[in-house]
């Protein structure tokens, strides 16, 4: 959700967004959060596409952390800035523009292998790859543009977002808002664990992740934070309550990592994922401003619809081109080299940002090229 937010007079409640006296108000704290989201999205992109981290294995547990909360964190903030104002209709289009044509535009690249299984097979059997390309080729296709497996996050958010928005113009309460949420995000945790094979298509629910009813939840108490995280903190107070939620991230996390796939892990890992959408709110209010940051928050969206392209060029450059031998060296060696292969990636994804706005525009949902220093993005 763009950080930008606007007054608006013919509201059909007082407002609930973060504002100023001014008609537009970027909040630059949440333009960190998003950056620290993305390059939180980059590191953990180091695993291929079948969850596996072959390339840095030592990597492969602290991926598993970030894996619990960088996602819900972006939701949460979609909260703070997310407006029923506009009438459905509009509200729909909108929405539709800036998740769903990026979503089959840059999908389109999770069905590249199938499609060359499809029509040239002789160079699929020389493709290396872990996933069997040449089985079900179909359903594939299928999941990629019904079931929103590819960018799933977009058809995920856009789902979310279209959840809330009669909630949002219905509840005129915090109450109602935080208790919404807490119980949006338990019915899913809990359809997800009692039926972990059950994909609805467009993301509405999906056992194996994170569905339309659990991004409504935090959307949901995104909203019900605004106030809260509208009034001045101190920064060393800030800070402070970084490092208590992290200390409780990482305590709750380390114990569930550590169970089976239980009742009980679920309900650790719900924790973890709270404790650690909270720390890095915390962090981001606390840094208060970073140009780097900052931008990468801005342009989200395209950061994030080529993220996976681009990291697998990245290791392609990496453990191919450059040999690195990653999965034989030291824990302390392979967090450089996933470290420097994260700067790297990032770097290719600023001119990739570039070159998406000053070209095709059109698929991430704009209507006009615009100057990069106003530029912002829907997620």
């Amino acid at each position: 959700m763009s950080t930008a937010l606007t007054t608006d007079a013919t509201a059909h409640k007082p407002s609930t967004e973060l504002t100023s006296n001014r008609s537009t108000t970027r909040i630059h704290w949440i333009d960190i959060a998003k950056g620290i989201g993305i390059i939180l999205v980059s590191f953990g992109h180091i695993r291929n596409g079948d969850g596996q981290s072959v390339w840095l294995p030592a990597l492969d547990t602290p991926i598993n952390f970030i894996y619990l909360f960088h996602m819900p964190l972006f939701f949460f903030l979609g909260g703070l800035t997310f407006s029923s104002r506009r009438s459905f209709p509009d509200f729909l289009k909108r929405k539709a523009q800036t998740l769903l044509i990026p979503y089959y535009v840059f999908s389109l690249y999770f069905l590249a292998k199938p499609l060359v299984t499809l029509i040239a097979p002789g160079i699929a059997s020389g493709l290396q790859a872990n996933h069997d390309y040449t089985s079900n080729i179909w359903m594939q296709f299928y999941d990629v543009l019904i079931n929103g497996s590819g960018l799933w996050f977009l058809w995920a958010y856009f789902i979310g977002e279209l959840i809330a928005y009669p909630l949002d113009r219905k509840f005129t309460t915090q109450y109602q808002y935080v208790g919404s949420g807490l119980a949006l995000i338990a019915v899913s945790l809990t359809l997800s664990t009692l039926f972990p094979n059950v994909i609805l298509p467009f993301r509405i629910f999906s056992g194996s992740g994170m569905n339309g009813l659990e991004v409504a939840g935090f959307i949901l108490l995104g909203i019900a934070c605004k106030k809260a995280l509208r009034s001045p903190i101190h920064r060393a107070a800030t800070f402070g309550f970084f490092v208590v939620f992290t200390a409780v991230f990482v305590t709750v996390a380390v114990i569930g990592l550590s169970m089976e796939s239980t009742a009980g892990r679920a309900v650790l890992d719900a924790l973890a994922m709270f404790a650690g959408v909270a720390a890095a709110v915390f962090l981001s209010k606390a840094i208060t401003h970073n140009s780097v940051l900052e931008y990468i928050g801005r342009h989200s969206l395209s950061f994030y619809v080529v993220n996976a392209l681009t990291l697998n060029v990245g290791k392609m450059v990496f453990f191919r081109v450059l040999h690195i031998d990653g999965a034989h060296a030291s824990i302390f060696m392979q967090w450089v080299w996933g470290i420097l292969l994260t700067i790297f990636c990032l770097a290719l994804l600023a001119a990739e940002d570039i070159l998406i706005r000053a070209f095709i525009p059109w698929s991430l949902g704009m209507k006009r090229k615009k100057s990069l220093r106003t530029e912002t993005d829907t997620i």
